[in-house]
C-alpha cells in the first residue's frame, strides 16, 4: 500500500504522474526503457499520465531473457542498435574496466543521441547509489538534453509493491535471484556478481573473451608488457574477472 506524502496528501504514484504531466514537452518525451523493474513502473506511470512519449531500448549484451521479455510485453518499445557492438569495439579499443568504463557511453548513450527528443524520462532512483542520489528529480545532462526522474524518491520495496498491486509483467530473471538486470559483462559488478553472471550467461562471456583475445594479440600484450603488468592472456583475463 502506498504511503501518503504528509505535505501534499498524495501517494508517490500521484506525485509521479503529476510530475510527468507538468513537464510534458510539445514534441513528447523520450522514455529510456531497459526492461528492468524500474522501467516497467515508469512506463506504466507515463501511460497513466496520458502524455505523448516514445520508449527506446538501447541494445546491450543483456540476457536473452530480458530482451525476449521486452519484445513480448512491450512491442511498442523501439530498439536502438550501436553501429558496432561491444565485442567489435573491444577488439579495437580495449576491454572496459571499472576504472575506464567506456561501454555505456559508446554502446548505450551515444546511439540514443541521434533521437531528436530532448526531454527524457528515466527510471533513476536516488536509493540506488550515491552518484544517482546527486542527480535529483531533474538533471540537465547536456546543453540540449534534460533528464527527468519521476520515481526518484521511490524505494525498492515500493517498486515491487506497485508491480504486484497492478499485476505488471516483469523479467523472470528476478525470480532467479538477480536483483539488478542489464549488461551481463558489466565491469563494475562485484566479484561475486561477476562470477554468478559468468556461470549463468556463458555464451556472452565466451564472445567477450574471444574479443579480448583479439585485442590482446593486436595491442594488449605490447601495452601490458611495457607496463610490466602481465605477459600471458590467461593472467590478464583472470585479473579482469577479479576487477584488477
Amino acid at each position: 500500500m502506498q504511503q501518503l506524502n504528509l505535505i501534499t496528501g498524495q501517494t508517490k504514484e500521484e506525485i509521479a504522474i503529476e510530475f510527468i504531466r507538468k513537464y510534458e514537452p510539445p514534441e513528447g518525451y523520450f522514455l529510456g526503457f531497459s526492461g528492468g523493474k524500474d522501467s516497467v513502473v515508469l512506463y506504466d506511470l507515463t501511460v497513466k499520465a496520458g502524455v505523448k512519449f516514445q520508449a527506446y531500448y538501447s541494445l546491450m549484451p543483456d540476457p536473452k531473457e530480458l530482451i525476449q521479455f521486452i519484445l513480448r510485453n512491450y512491442p511498442n518499445v523501439k530498439i536502438i542498435k550501436p553501429e558496432r557492438n561491444i565485442y567489435q569495439q573491444v577488439e579495437t579499443r580495449f576491454p572496459p574496466h571499472r576504472k575506464s568504463r567506456w561501454c555505456c557511453d559508446y554502446i548505450k548513450e551515444k546511439p540514443s543521441t541521434k533521437i531528436p527528443l530532448i526531454h527524457r524520462l528515466l527510471g533513476i532512483r536516488g536509493e540506488e547509489s550515491p552518484n544517482r542520489a546527486k542527480q535529483g528529480w531533474i538533471n540537465k545532462r547536456t546543453r540540449t538534453r534534460m533528464n527527468y526522474h519521476p520515481i526518484f524518491d521511490w524505494l525498492e520495496w515500493e517498486i515491487w509493491d506497485y508491480i504486484d498491486f497492478y499485476n505488471l509483467p516483469y523479467c523472470s530473471l528476478y525470480d532467479e535471484g538477480f536483483s539488478r538486470l542489464g549488461c551481463v559483462i558489466c565491469p563494475i559488478r562485484s566479484n561475486k556478481e561477476r562470477a554468478k553472471y559468468r556461470e549463468r550467461f556463458p555464451v556472452e562471456h565466451r564472445l567477450f573473451e574471444k574479443a579480448c583475445l583479439k585485442w590482446w594479440d593486436n595491442k594488449g600484450f605490447h601495452r601490458h608488457r611495457i607496463r610490466g603488468d602481465v605477459y600471458f592472456f590467461e593472467e590478464f583475463l583472470e585479473n579482469w574477472y577479479r576487477g584488477k
